[in-house]
This record gives C-alpha cells, sequence and structure tokens, in this order.
C-alpha cells in the first residue's frame, strides 16, 4: 500500500542548523552518562539523585539527568521533590481507564483521544515539555502576559497531559491562578496551591463565566482537535477583552537542510508520519491544524496574530549543544511513543498489528540513521481578544 502523498513542506523555519560531529557517545558522557553494553547508564552521581528524586508517579527530574544550565540553555526543568507543602488538586472522581492491545487509554470519551496515558506516554509528555522549553530557551510563553501572570492573572491550559507546564508556570508565578484541564486523570495529587485539575472535555461547552482567562495555553494537542472553530469561538468568549492564547506544536513533516531528506530518498519515519497523518483523519482529526490555525485564528475575531518557527531536530546530530539535547529529547519522545502512537490511527486505515509491527522495524532504524539529519517544524501562535474601546493596549514585554 503505497502511502497518500504529503503536502508540500512549508519554508525553513531558520537557517540551516551546524551539524556535529562528536561522537553520540561523547554526548552521553558529557551529561553525566555512560553507554555499558548497549545501554544508556547514570553515573554514580546521577544515579544518587535520581533514586531520591524518583518516588512517587513521575520519572525523575530532567535536571538529574542532565543538567541544562551546563547545556547551553537558562531554564530550570527541576520538578520539586518536596511535595508536602501543595494541596491536592484533582476534584473530579473521574479515574477510570481502559486497556486496549496491552496499551491504557483514558475512559472518559474513550476513543475521542487517539493515543494512550500510560507510564510511557507521561513520560513521553514530559520529554516534550522539555524539548519545548529547550527549543524556547526556557520560556514557558511567548505571549506578553508576564505582568498579567505576576499581577494574579487566570490561565487555563488546555490538554495538560500530566499537567508539568501548569505546575511549573504555578511555581514560577505564585499569584497567579492556574487551571488545567484533560480528557486523562494522570495528574499528580499534591500541586502548588493556585494549581488545579479537572477531567474535563476542552470541545465541549464550557462553564466557566465569560472574560475569565487572561492566558490560555495550548500544546501539543492541537492535532486531535476535531472542531477548531468551535474551540475558538469558546476561547474568544472566556478570554478577559486584551487576553492571549497560545498554541505550541510540532508539524510533523521531515525535513532537513542538507538534502539527506527528500522525495527521492526512502525513508520510513516520513511513510509513518504520512500514514499517521492518514489515520488521523480518518479518526475526525487533523494533524497539520496547526498550519491553518493564523488564518483561524484572524477569522474568529482575535488580533495582533504572531507566528514563530524553530527547527526541531531528531537526533543528536546538530552541533548546537541546546538544539543536540532537544534532538535526543525528541528521537526518544518518539521511539517510546512508535507503538501507543500508531496503534488507533494505522489499524482505522485497516491495518492489523502483526502489520504495524513489521513496519515499526523500519521505522526505528530510521530514527536511528546517523546519516539524516532531519527535523521537524516547532510553531508558536500567539493572539489577542481585541479590548473594548475604552480600553487602551497595554505594551507589556515578552518573557
Amino acid at each position: 500500500m503505497p502511502p497518500p502523498p504529503l503536502p508540500p513542506p512549508p519554508p525553513p523555519a531558520t537557517p540551516p542548523i551546524a551539524i556535529s560531529t562528536t561522537p553520540e557517545e561523547e554526548i552521553y558522557q558529557s551529561a553525566g552518562m555512560n553507554l555499558s553494553k548497549g545501554k544508556i547508564k547514570a553515573s554514580e552521581e546521577t544515579s544518587s539523585a535520581s533514586a531520591s528524586s524518583a518516588s512517587g508517579n513521575r520519572p525523575p527530574s530532567v535536571e538529574t539527568q542532565i543538567n541544562p544550565r551546563n547545556s547551553g540553555t537558562s531554564a530550570d526543568f527541576a520538578f520539586d521533590p518536596d511535595m508536602s507543602k501543595y494541596p491536592a488538586s484533582m476534584t473530579s472522581s473521574v479515574r477510570a481507564h481502559v486497556y486496549e492491545g496491552g496499551l491504557r487509554y483514558h475512559a472518559y470519551k474513550d476513543g475521542k483521544y487517539a493515543f494512550p496515558n500510560d507510564e510511557t506516554e507521561q513520560n513521553r509528555d514530559d520529554m516534550k515539555h522539555t524539548m519545548a522549553l529547550m527549543l524556547c530557551r526556557g520560556a514557558f510563553h511567548y505571549a506578553p502576559v508576564e505582568e498579567a501572570l505576576k499581577n494574579g492573572g487566570e490561565v487555563l491550559d488546555l490538554g495538560t497531559g500530566t499537567g508539568i507546564w501548569a505546575i511549573e508556570l504555578g511555581d514560577k508565578y505564585p499569584n497567579a491562578k492556574i487551571t488545567g484541564i484533560d480528557l486523562s486523570p494522570i495528574q499528580p495529587n499534591f500541586v502548588p496551591e493556585n494549581v488545579h485539575f479537572f477531567v474535563d472535555d476542552l470541545e465541549e461547552e464550557w462553564l466557566d463565566e465569560p472574560n475569565k482567562y487572561d492566558y490560555i495555553h495550548v500544546r501539543h494537542v492541537l492535532y486531535s482537535i476535531r472542531d477548531r472553530e468551535y474551540l475558538l469561538q469558546q476561547a474568544m468568549k472566556h478570554l478577559k477583552p486584551g487576553g492571549y492564547i497560545e498554541f505550541q506544536e510540532t508539524h510533523y513533516m521531515a525535513q532537513s537542510d542538507d538534502g539527506t531528506v527528500s522525495p527521492e530518498i526512502p525513508y520510513a519515519l516520513r511513510d509513518f508520519i504520512n500514514y499517521l497523518v492518514a489515520g488521523m483523519g480518518a479518526l475526525g482529526s487533523d494533524a497539520y491544524g496547526v498550519l491553518k490555525i493564523p488564518d483561524e485564528l484572524r477569522a474568529a475575531g482575535f488580533e495582533d496574530i504572531k507566528h514563530t518557527t524553530h527547527k526541531s531536530p531528531i537526533g543528536s546530530w546538530p552541533q548546537d549543544k541546546r538544539l543536540r539535547l532537544a534532538g535526543l529529547f525528541q528521537r526518544t519522545a518518539i521511539m517510546d511513543g512508535l507503538r501507543g502512537i500508531s496503534r488507533r490511527p494505522l489499524m482505522a486505515l485497516g491495518w492489523t498489528q502483526l502489520q504495524i509491527e513489521m513496519f515499526l522495524v523500519d521505522v526505528r532504524k530510521a530514527l536511528m540513521d546517523p546519516d539524516v539529519h532531519a527535523y521537524l517544524t516547532f510553531h508558536i501562535i500567539y493572539a489577542r481578544k481585541p479590548l473594548g474601546p475604552e480600553q487602551p493596549v497595554v505594551p507589556q514585554q515578552q518573557a
């Protein structure tokens, strides 16, 4: 079965990424890790730190594995292990799950989100969070909402996942009130007192009062939204005048600056993405919705629309240390999630589980090919709800 054709790639997001000649083993060693018998083992110091922070349901904090202060980024990615100061947050009793093919999915609105919510997926969610912060040089948001957050602004995080973004934002802005919603009850039980989570469907009518939120954040979930027009209508209704909505999404189309990814060269990862996009379409969502969001924001009445892109490498091939580590997180997140993210979309196309597993063998080989310098494109798009005629725009410094 030949893969359906892909649309032409967008123009390059940034100048070409310099390619590293450093062996991958040295990259791990510089991050405090050793390679032994083909497996990555933390050094003695890192192992001790990881053991002390790995209690509970969350993986060890990224800072115990790779110190970002030594990797070219100023962000502090650590998760506070002292949970005793955090009150319980999950107010919903919707904690059930369904199991299918050895994978765990959300039970509330079963099938609405195509991907699992098990431990593997939660680890991937946290890896993608760290990768996004690295690409954005530690910025949690590009919309100019820092003053509002410092002064007690209200934030809504749609599709919050493990809640890691909301929790870290709550720690950074203790006066702000952050609400995260998701179909899956996979958030920690103890969080900062200004952070609250609810199990809910972001595509249903929002029950909050109008003009409530200063900032609405959407990341790594737009590809599953089936009615973006209605979502934007709800956001317009519930944002305060002058409030911002921001989308941070990866456009899953592999590209390269040096010709190692091209239509003439077979590349199993490109074929996998192609099939995945078709499968998501069969399930009712648009995996390439991020490319349409700027025009849809404009049509919904938003203004001051800003669009930024970052190249998101796959693997350790970049010369820049920050991009190299981001690429390692990206590749690991894709590799670990291949089975989970492929099952429902490819079965929607009529594939059997055996066909999927056989195909993934080549996809894994493509992901680990050191001669392919592939990257995806990470899009950040934000826009402002218009102000009333009596309310002037107050300039704010971008975070």
